[in-house]
């Protein structure tokens, strides 16, 4: 049985849209949400409520599919086009499967079937504005994150380009430069490349350079530098669009390190740390040894040395385990061969 009590008015900052060419299905909607505290904007058209729009800030649209001239889909598009954050609900006098697939390729967040009572209504139009609030939030945080990675980027170029990067030294005197807040970051670039040079040697592949690998060793993180903080203090996942600015980190520090001479070779090394043996890493999806063998190199060492340390989202593994760990993603993540090596040289350095 349909609830018939008076709810306390809401307090929404913006309207909510209601577009129905039926009249008395419009005037009922509105007058129902009227009496649960919402503001209401009606339009019996999506060209109306195109009018409408430009003149209201809108925060909800309950939008029939089936109108006159332009129908639901066609207004949807064009209210995500005004403001992604609109929160579109769909409303329907039949129940069809194909249309609710469209409208929630659309970007629809919910889906109304005439006829529907008080509650169903008044609770769509509540998750509308949730999702709103919701929506509104992330891309505030979204264009913070960028214009603060924006500013690290330029940063970071304006460093690279005023310094004077010729030799071993001056590399090293840098990387403690930029690194002078997160000294874990050098102590780790440090490590890396010791690990790095040593599992060269123990492969004895003729066509590693060492000092390539050396230099892409100390800077293969060099790209975090120019990402938000925040991002590495996150206990929880990382959203989509926080992992698209991770991602972009290697191309970043590709950029940065080939207009050093001295850095040249090292910025392919970097450059492909990130690809997986199978082919599902980036920056360009490389399988196999289609990867450069010093970033093969570079992605076991690294991992590994980066399981030793305690993260925010995780606690350190022992050394034993993160060579389990190597082991287990071999043939995925990394090349087969080189965590064998690698495997065999921890094992000899044990004894």
């Amino acid at each position: 049985m349909e609830r018939t009590d008076f709810v306390s008015p809401r307090t929404e900052p913006e309207p909510v849209l209601v577009v129905d060419d039926e009249h008395g299905v419009r005037d009922l909607m509105a007058r129902w949400l009227r009496l649960s505290g919402y503001s209401i904007v009606a339009a019996a058209t999506a060209d109306e409520a195109i009018e409408r729009v430009q003149r209201d800030s809108i925060g909800v649209a309950l939008v029939d599919i089936h109108m006159p001239g332009h129908d639901g889909h066609w207004l949807t598009e064009q209210l995500r086009r005004k403001s992604p954050d609109i929160a579109v609900i769909m409303v329907t006098g039949l129940l069809d499967v194909s249309a609710a697939c469209t409208s929630l390729q659309h970007g629809v967040i919910d889906y109304l079937v005439k006829p529907f009572g008080r509650d169903r209504l008044r609770e769509a139009v509540q998750r509308g504005f949730d999702w709103r609030r919701t929506a509104m939030h992330e891309r505030k945080w979204r264009e913070e994150l960028d214009s603060e990675t924006e500013r690290l980027r330029r940063n970071l170029s304006d460093a690279f380009a005023a310094l004077n990067i010729d030799s071993y030294d001056s590399l090293d005197a840098v990387l403690q430069m930029l690194t002078l807040r997160e000294r874990d970051l050098y102590d780790h670039a440090h490590r890396v490349e010791g690990l790095a040079t040593e599992l060269a040697n123990a492969l004895g592949w003729k066509h590693i350079a060492r000092e390539p690998l050396r230099r892409a060793a100390l800077l293969h993180d060099i790209g975090r530098l120019a990402l938000p903080p925040v991002l590495f203090r996150k206990t929880g996942p990382l959203s989509a669009d926080e992992q698209v600015l991770v991602r972009e980190g290697p191309h970043f520090a590709y950029e940065l390190l080939r207009c050093c001479p001295f850095l040249t070779d090292a910025a392919d090394i970097v450059r492909h740390r990130y690809e997986r043996f199978d082919g599902r890493g980036f920056p360009g999806g490389l399988a196999g040894d289609a990867i450069p063998a010093s970033s093969r190199i570079l992605a076991v060492v690294d991992s590994y040395d980066t399981m030793l340390l305690a993260r925010p989202y995780r606690d350190a593994i022992s050394s034993t385990e993160a060579l389990l760990e190597l082991r287990r993603c071999a043939g995925r993540e990394f090349d087969p061969r080189i965590v064998q090596a690698f495997a065999d040289m921890i094992s000899q350095r044990a004894h």
